[in-house]
Formats: structure tokens, sequence, C-alpha cells
């Protein structure tokens, strides 16, 4: 049997796709595994990494041949296979009965990887994958992580589905008996959360808080003359202060509410919004939107395609006030975090409601601005941004950079996370590229974790 360790990755976006911030968070796994694989094997021990997919095809959410390839690229690259697993396309995909059986297929390619590698550490991303720990207990090499990034509970308020509630409960449940299960401690809301409405027992926990690959080229702010030219070719007019949101056409990211609390500027901003449909009855939401703002007389420009260069050129961009982020819900957003990188030249402040994990994210004032869930909050909370001087946004800006710049950096998380599992011992914190881990909050667990610094020097 070989001495390696595997590491499994299990996700349903970001692999064969990428339309969610599920997604991105998988392509920052893949891109830290590229770069980073080597110093996270000197100090974790040596690991093969895997991936785990419903098998791609038609019936998947935005299926990218070239993303499927670059995955494949980067695994195999280290030895590693994209693992593609068989289900029902013909039945409802966002279901309990599709998640539990690829929660099992997953379980059983775990349990094939236990005749090559002594150790397996099992990733199982959010809610599809949510049932491993059920059907890993008779494989003693195979430890289960589940990493949970939002709850029904969270993102269909205020009538969550109950089916689909009774799943996450029954998954966090069967985390804290079994003995090799384990629950990705990714941010303190989303723990307190899963602690108060799920009754997770913290014991469970391990610390893996989400994060981005700084080195990233996407997450480089452009240049001006960049940023201009995609600007202008979406005919956003010249004079106006911009006011940015990004988002899926789905009822709790909130899109719908920026429109309207928009009105009483609508003769002194330009809305300029990237709403991507998710499928065809979602796709009459973009519709929506666009009559919508035609009715209530805004300037508007709302793109309904996703292409990571708008958002990109929209945070950078001078005239842009504010990037909205005007969710009903939310765990953590990634597009608070990626704006605080491209705008940290000119550009955007981040503002959003004082609810979930945004407070996390955004101290108000200091890094961005938020308002509370009231009606007329968010149209005082844009007042507050255009009335902002340059050195006022400047310092805000300067802020939001700093914060993620200390507390999000994927790598150093992946490497925490790998030797709690695979290498505990005790030595002094360092830093990576002058930033410190100070986000890798101590994992509270069954049993002794290490307190290193993953990317130290390699001895």
């Amino acid at each position: 049997m070989s001495t390696t360790k595997a590491l499994l990755y299990c996700a349903v976006n970001g692999i064969a796709n990428n339309t969610n911030g599920i997604g991105r968070q998988t392509k920052t796994f893949l891109a830290t595994l590229a770069r980073h694989h080597h110093r996270l094997s000197a100090h974790a021990g040596a690991f093969t990494p895997y991936l785990a997919v419903p098998e791609p095809g038609p019936a998947t959410w935005g299926y990218n041949e070239s993303d499927l390839r670059y995955a494949r690229r980067v695994v195999e690259g280290l030895g590693g296979e994209v693992i593609t697993l068989p289900y029902n396309a013909r039945r409802p995909f966002w279901h309990p009965d599709t998640w539990r059986h690829l929660s099992g297929e997953a379980a059983r390619a775990a349990g094939h990887l236990t005749s090559r590698h002594e150790k397996v550490l099992v990733i199982g991303v959010d809610t599809p994958f949510a049932g491993l720990a059920h059907h890993t207990g008779s494989h003693p090499g195979v430890e289960v992580l589940l990493a949970l990034f939002s709850t029904a509970r969270i993102t269909e308020r205020p009538h969550p589905n109950p089916v689909r509630i009774a799943w996450e409960e029954e998954a966090i449940a069967a985390a804290g008996v079994h003995p090799r299960a384990w629950v990705a401690d990714i941010g303190d809301f989303l723990t307190r959360h899963l602690q108060d409405q799920y009754g997770l027992d913290p014991g469970t926990l391990r610390a893996w808080p989400s994060g981005l690959d700084l080195t990233a080229a996407d997450l480089a702010p452009p240049t001006e003359t960049e940023a201009e030219r995609i600007v202008r070719a979406l005919g956003i007019p010249a004079g106006r202060p911009v006011v940015a949101a990004i988002g899926r056409t789905d009822h709790t990211k909130g899109l719908d509410l920026l429109i309207e609390e928009l009105a009483p500027l609508r003769e002194t901003v330009h809305l300029a919004m990237v709403a991507v449909p998710t499928d065809d009855e979602r796709a009459a939401l973009l519709d929506c939107y666009r009559e919508r703002s035609a009715e209530l007389g805004l300037s508007a420009t709302i793109i309904g395609r996703y292409d990571r260069d708008i958002p990109r050129a929209l945070a950078a961009w001078p005239d842009t006030c504010a990037m909205a982020v005007p969710s009903r819900g939310e765990t953590l957003a990634n597009v608070v975090f990626e704006t605080a990188l491209w705008a940290q030249h000119s550009g955007a402040v981040v503002l959003a409601p004082n609810i979930d994990g945004f407070p996390e994210q955004i101290t108000d004032g200091h890094n961005g601005l938020l308002y509370a869930p009231t009606p007329g909050a968010l149209t005082a909370c844009l007042h507050r941004a255009l009335a902002l001087t340059s050195d006022e946004r400047a310092r805000l800006r300067t802020a939001a950079h700093r914060k993620v710049l200390n507390q999000r950096n994927a790598a150093e998380h992946l490497a925490t996370l790998l030797a709690t599992f695979w290498r505990p011992r005790t030595t002094p914190v360092a830093t990576l590229h002058g930033h410190p881990a100070t986000d890798a909050r101590t994992p509270r667990s069954k049993a002794p974790t290490s307190t290193h610094h993953p990317l130290e020097a390699t001895p």
C-alpha cells in the first residue's frame, strides 16, 4: 500500500462548470493545489489530490468542457484524477434523493482510494455531499469533512423547504456521532447558525475559513485603460456615479430590492447590474428587472451574462461609487472579498445589509458600509456612499484590501487544515508573503490538532 495520503474533494460546481460561489471556492481550491501543492505536502505530509463530481454532461448546470479539462490537468499533473459519480440525470438534481445517492457514490470512491493510500480525507462541499458521514463508517482509513457554505434556513427565507432542512439536520447529526467526521468552521456566523439551528456539536469543528487565491491574475485590479475599455463597451454612460451589483437571478440575492431602492436616486446614479439567470424560470426575472428599472425611470445597464472581467472592471472603475450586495441571506459573499482586491487603487466601496455573515466581512465605516434590512435603509446607505470624499473612499478601500490580505489567504487555510488531520505538531506561527493567517481560528476538535503555520519555510 502507498504510504502517501489522499485528499478527495467532492463538489457539484467548479469542476465541470463555474456558476456560483461554491464554484468559485472550487476554483480557488484548484488554484491552491496548482500553485502550492509541494509546499502543502512539505508541511502536511505527501498527498495525492482527487476530485469527485457528478458525471458531467448535458444535465450539468452551466457545463463547460474547458473547466473540466482544467480540473483534470491540475489533479492529473499531481498524480490524481477526476472521479465521475454516476447518478440518474433524469431525476431532479436539487433533491435529497439525488444527494443521498451522490454521497454514497463519493463514499464508495473514498473506500476504493484506501487500497492505494493509508489515509483518505474526503471534503464534501455543500448540501449535495452533506450525507457523507452516513456512508463512510466502514472505512477506518477515511475521514470526512463536511464543508457546508449555507443552509435552507438562510437561502430560502422566510419559507425554507422542510425536506431540505431534514436532510441538513440528518447530516449534522450524523457528523456528531461518526468518530471520523467533522464539520468545517468556515465563518463565525455560519458556525453559530449550525449550532443554534441544527444542534451542531462544537467538538466536530475544524477551522477552514473561506478564502481566496490572493495571487490569482483575475483578482488583480485592472488598469484604468482596461477598465475603461470594458465599461465603455457595455454602454455605461460617462458623467454619473455608478452603483454596481453582481448576482444570480435568485430571490435570495435581492437584486429586485436594489432596483426599488434606487428609485429616489434616479436623477443621480447609473445602475450597472450583472444578473445571471440560472435556469429558464429565473431567466424571466432578468426581464422583470429590466422592465421594472424602465418603469422607475432608472438609468441602468443590466447584463444577463457572467464574464469575470465585467465585475472586475466595474469594481475598479473610478466612477463606481458602490458595489451593492443587497442579499436577503448570505453566509460570506465572495464579491465582498473580491471587490476589496479589485478596487484597492480606485473604484467601489462595498455596502451590504447588516445581517448574517456580512458583519464578519464589513465593519461599518471602516472597510465598507452596512445598513439595516428595512425599507429605505439601502437608499440612505447609497446616499452615504455618494457623500464620501475621495480621501474617505480611499481609506475604506485600503482597509478592505488589508483585511482580505490578512485574513483570507486560501493557501494558508488549506495548509492549516491538512496539517490538523495529517501532521499534528506545535511550532511557532509564521507568515506567507508577509500576511499572517489571522483568520485560521484554533479548531475545536475531538483530537489534538496542529497549531503550526502551514507554509513556513520548508525545512
